[in-house]
């Protein structure tokens, strides 16, 4: 009898017998996840080798270590897929069993010693199988491992690093909240020994007294603002926003304290009645701590503050002619609390304000681009998009912000 010839007449009966029972095997959940042909694999192929290995029996010892392959790409796949061992095992356990239900006829028809012979082939063969698809499985689900704990070995530097870094800004905010706190103690104790020696109120304590407390105040507003941005709790309203007008308004305001150090503030905004669909107060916030910046590190010549537009962006530029930044700082500017050389020579420098620039712009889908030479001045470049892409569901934010349109 040729078991060989049988198996191979009986293949798709087979395959359709254990598909469907693989599938109804409750212990086997993996599957449902799959394709027909996710679940089927290699199975067709190993049905031939099984029934090659039997009609080659016939004539010449053979050795299963053909099958081998098979094995192991079956291992292979099945870890990538998420099976089990258990799972792998049973629907090794039902391929035996519907291979044997189909020639159980022939095998009671055949000589006991075709029968011992054919059954210890089909075992040999099955059991070489899965134990090379067991050793590939293990080796996969190793590598596996191995991937993962070199990612939370990178995510643990990572946090290590994020906690190093936060602790340092902790500490340097801690500092610089403490000059004002303590000028505010110093004047206002001076004021009161003043006044309980019925002495005059001297304006002076009071006006340091107050500048100190619109500093801390700063400080805690900056400070809260960085942690609602990290928070992802940062809620934008959206309009049509006329940005010229927002450039005017901001050098403004800022005017006053640029005539005060002797610089003037020039604007070059040919929009016309051109709008951008963004947040006003986000924008707003922009331009106000890049001009800021430009005034606080300027000490001679001119700010120049321009906006141009293509089909699809808009770009703000702030220029001064200030200390500049050096190049190996420039990488670093918009960190949160980074102070470079220009900023340590200032008092009133937190290095904030950039850091809160470059959240807003990400915020708004934006980018912020700077060139700066020492001694020459610094050019911001912002470029945001005409018009705000709202996410749906099913695309959140990057940034994770409830965005809301008014």
């Amino acid at each position: 009898m040729d078991f060989g010839q049988v198996i191979a007449q009986k293949q798709d009966t087979i395959i359709q017998l254990w598909t469907e029972r693989v599938r109804k095997d409750e212990a086997i959940t993996s599957i449902h996840e799959l394709t027909y042909q996710g679940v089927l694999d290699s199975l067709p192929e190993l049905v031939k080798a099984i029934a090659h290995l039997l009609r080659r029996s016939q004539t010449e010892n053979f050795s299963p270590e053909g099958l081998q392959n098979l094995g192991l790409d079956h291992g292979e796949l099945r870890a990538k897929q998420g099976y089990d061992a258990e799972e792998i095992f049973r629907e090794y356990g039902i391929l035996r069993e519907v291979i044997f239900e189909q020639i159980e006829e022939a095998l009671l028809q055949s000589e006991p010693a075709v029968l011992l012979r054919t059954i210890r082939l089909i075992d040999g063969a099955l059991d070489r199988i899965i134990a090379l698809c067991f050793q590939r499985y293990n080796e996969e689900r190793l590598r596996e491992i191995n991937l993962l704990y070199d990612e939370m070995l990178a995510s643990n530097q990572e946090l290590d690093r994020l906690v190093r870094n936060e602790q340092k800004n902790i500490a340097h905010l801690a500092h610089e909240l403490k000059n004002p706190l303590s000028c505010i103690i110093g004047y206002s104790d001076l004021f009161l020994r003043e006044q309980g020696k019925g002495g005059e109120v001297r304006i002076h304590f009071i006006e340091q007294v107050l500048s100190s407390g619109r500093r801390l105040l700063s400080l805690i507003n900056e400070t809260l603002e960085m942690s609602s941005y990290q928070a992802g709790k940062v809620a934008i309203n959206l309009a049509m926003v006329d940005i010229c007008d927002i450039v005017e308004e901001v050098t403004t305001v800022m005017g006053t304290l640029a005539q005060q150090k002797g610089l003037s503030i020039q604007t070059d905004c040919p929009l016309g009645e051109r709008r951008v669909f963004t947040d006003r107060s986000r924008l707003r916030q922009i331009i106000t701590n890049l001009v800021s910046n430009a005034v606080r590190y300027t000490d001679h010549g001119t700010i120049r503050v321009s906006v141009t537009a293509s089909e699809s962006s808009v770009n703000i530029t702030v220029a001064d002619t200030g200390l500049g930044i050096d190049a190996t700082e420039q990488a670093k500017i918009f960190e949160p609390f980074y102070q470079g050389q220009a900023g340590q020579q200032l008092p009133s420098s937190t290095g904030l304000g950039l850091a809160i620039a470059h959240q807003m712009v990400k915020l708004l889908q934006g980018n912020i681009h700077l060139t700066s030479e020492p001694s020459i001045g610094s050019t911001f470049t912002v470029t945001l998009p005409l018009r705000y892409e709202q996410r749906t569901d099913n695309q959140p934010d990057t940034v994770g912000l409830a965005a809301s349109t008014s």
